[in-house]
């Protein structure tokens, strides 16, 4: 557990552990900060019964399974964001939820992986420079989030460039493009399930008016609503033209084995006639031509390379070849 008292003024910031007594109801402005581990049985107890908040903010802060969301209670506001996942050994297409409680005196903030927006903030307190209210605090981790996925995007799409670029100069694929375009349109689909709902909460908290934020607070949600929604264009985007770029690999790669299958569909049919024939000479039989005649092979062999010639001759001129 952190607990700061976010500053008034450069020089302010009193960042400290506190006894959980301490944190249910602070009295004045500049509101405390208290940053929980949702894991953790000392700070979930503390929310069900020392927190004083309602059952329902509660439960939804400690949810399991989450996903981006704004909603006012009272005084206060729930908002549930994701972020990049930064952290050594995460999955590439994971977003990690930040779970807030926002009241004009009091920000509690909840989650299970380190983040990096929160850390940043953490270190500006200590120099005087974090946002002095909550609305300021929400704006800045909406941004800050948001502004991490960029680099993630632009990761894909240069990616994405590169395979369609290698596509058109080779003009042919392997197993390796295909595996990383899945990965890309795997990660695109997964980003985009909880960009577009975050966009979603940004917009409630932008078009609604509410005590914890100002008209200042407001502008920069937009802000960071708009880029939100330029993300979820991007990734959108990309899914689409992982999904075509897909369907390109596929078609070239039905095409070439139709082209395979074509081919030896017309080797084998030069090659019936021949197989007919040879097998009637096989026949162990009387009265078979040419048997005793010395040149009864070689004259075998002149009469299947003529019917194979005139086979290709028939096939070209249909143009089946």
């Amino acid at each position: 557990m952190l607990a700061t008292r976010m500053p008034g003024e450069p020089g302010d910031f009193e960042g400290r552990r506190r006894g959980w007594d301490d944190l249910a109801f602070p009295d004045s402005p500049p509101p405390l900060w208290v940053h929980l581990d949702r894991t953790k049985e000392h700070a979930q107890r503390w929310l069900r019964e020392r927190s004083g908040l309602d059952t329902i903010v509660v439960e939804s802060l400690l949810a399991e399974e989450t996903r981006p969301r704004a909603q006012e209670y009272g005084d206060g506001v729930l908002v549930i964001l994701r972020g990049i996942n930064a952290n050594p050994g995460a999955e590439p297409d994971e977003l990690i939820a930040i779970r807030m409680w926002l009241e004009p005196t009091r920000i509690i903030t909840l989650r299970q992986f380190r983040f990096q927006t929160i850390a940043a903030i953490r270190a500006r307190a200590q120099t005087g420079t974090a946002p002095g209210s909550a609305g300021a605090f929400l704006a800045s981790v909406a941004n800050s989030l948001v502004s991490d996925m960029n680099p993630t995007v632009a990761n894909l799409e240069e990616r994405l460039d590169t395979i369609e670029e290698q596509m058109l100069e080779r003009e042919t694929d392997d197993d390796r493009w295909r595996s990383q375009l899945a990965t890309i349109r795997r990660q695109a689909i997964s980003y985009r399930r909880y960009i577009v709902p975050q966009r979603d909460a940004l917009s409630r908290l932008v078009h609604n008016a509410h005590p914890v934020l100002s008209a200042r607070d407001q502008a920069e949600l937009r802000v960071a609503m708009e880029q939100c929604n330029r993300v979820a264009e991007a990734l959108e985007e990309l899914r689409d033209r992982a999904a075509v770029t897909q369907e390109e690999m596929r078609a070239r790669h039905e095409s070439r084995v139709g082209k395979t299958v074509y081919m030896l569909t017309i080797i084998a049919t030069v090659a019936l006639p021949l197989g007919i024939f040879t097998g009637l000479l096989g026949i162990n039989v009387g009265g078979m031509p040419m048997e005793d005649s010395g040149w009864g092979f070689v004259v075998a062999c002149l009469i299947m390379v003529a019917v194979a010639a005139g086979l290709v001759l028939l096939f070209k001129r249909m143009k089946w070849l």
